[in-house]
């Protein structure tokens, strides 16, 4: 049965959804750190010491010069996943922020598909071409060593965004720094979303199903891992095996219906990624609008579409925009003004039926400021 009173912290998560990561910090006592696995920032948090975020100053590889009107330099965003437009506001972000300050900017990645080993493969050829710093996704804990590390050899600035695998003691073990993260705290926002679920949940409630399209993607699973502690620690519904749906909507629908279906006392599903449509397309094809709570992350069109709908009844945003237009902005004031870039939480942003008429408005204009921007 579903605990009704729980619920009522989904409007109090402001705080919780934006613990990140503190820049050359030190992990909570929790084990934070840049996955956002729990709690971020320094100090002991809950009935200890308050978190705060210590910033380390490491001179940047420029000759500050505050008489003169800064010079234009040269960003790269690299992700792990070019192919998706769940990117799409990150580069308009990217693009504002470089034309605001003078600055060229270009944004790469796997065209193909999420691939950690091309991502790799990309940012050795982006170290080689020499931009003045480098923003990069950190899908895996190992797989980007030693790139990072030649970029930092050779005095390129990295931070990072949107998926960070490393915890700040492990970043300093491997890099002698922690990176700056803008983005969610995994956890948190996986927290979010499963009060989310309990809160359109109906009263009679059992059962829910978490699900993401790649077991191995550490800040899906990371997000699962919230959505599942959020349920059971405020309810006494069951909480069933994870669903991988992958990332092939074709295979991904199929699955999941296969799942409604033999699970007919399912009261709802949640997704940890962009391809929470999945579920849309599921429950709008078996009719299950009204018996089955879909949600999930991330606004993708098809997304807001659903909950537009009534397929889906929520998402929660990460707003991958602040994800291209902070790390940027920040790497102006490192190496124009000395200022060592710190962690930007993103928060955890509930859309449902009471805001999607503007979600969908701001959504459809991504497209339009890459357009602008000729990106």
């Amino acid at each position: 049965m579903k605990q009704l009173g729980a619920v009522a912290a989904v409007g109090g998560l402001g705080g919780l959804a934006g613990c990140t990561q503190g820049d050359d910090s030190t992990d909570t006592s929790g084990g934070g750190g840049s996955t956002g696995t729990a709690g971020g920032g320094d100090g002991e948090g809950a009935g200890g010491a308050p978190e705060y975020q210590l910033v380390q100053l490491n001179p940047p590889p420029t000759t500050l010069d505050f008489s003169s009107e800064p010079g234009s330099r040269q960003i790269t965003m690299v992700t792990h996943d070019a192919s998706t437009s769940f990117f799409d506001p990150t580069i308009g972000g990217l693009h504002d922020a470089a034309s605001q300050i003078g600055w060229e900017a270009t944004f790469t990645g796997p065209s193909s598909g999420f691939s950690v080993q091309e991502q790799v493969n990309i940012l050795n050829s982006v170290v080689d071409s020499g931009p003045d710093v480098i923003a990069t996704t950190i899908a895996d804990p190992a797989a980007y060593d030693d790139v990072i590390n030649r970029a930092l050899e050779n005095e390129i600035p990295v931070v990072t965004y949107n998926t960070l695998a490393l915890d700040r003691e492990q970043m300093r073990n491997k890099y002698g720094r922690a990176l700056a993260y803008t983005g969610q705290d995994q956890v948190a926002a996986g927290y979010v979303c499963g009060l989310s679920m309990l809160d359109k949940l109906p009263d009679d409630a059992s059962t829910v199903t978490p699900g993401l399209s790649d077991p191995g993607h550490s800040a899906l699973s990371a997000r699962a891992q919230g959505m599942e502690m959020a349920v059971q620690q405020n309810s006494d519904i069951e909480v069933t095996d994870r669903l991988n749906y992958t990332g092939d909507s074709n295979e991904g629908v199929s699955r999941i219906e296969n799942h409604l279906t033999a699970n007919p006392d399912l009261d709802g599903i949640m997704g940890a990624d962009a391809f929470t449509w999945f579920i849309g397309n599921a429950i709008a094809n078996q009719g299950m609008a009204d018996s089955v709570v879909g949600g999930g992350f991330d606004l993708t069109g098809e997304t807001l579409d659903h909950i537009n709908n009534g397929n889906l009844k929520y998402t929660i945003g990460q707003d991958p925009y602040s994800q291209g237009y902070f790390p940027t902005m920040q790497m102006f004031a490192y190496m124009d003004r000395g200022m060592p870039p710190k962690d930007y939480p993103t928060g955890a942003e509930v859309i449902d039926e009471s805001n999607i008429e503007f979600a969908q408005t701001r959504s459809g204009g991504w497209g339009q400021l890459r357009e602008y921007h000729g990106a």
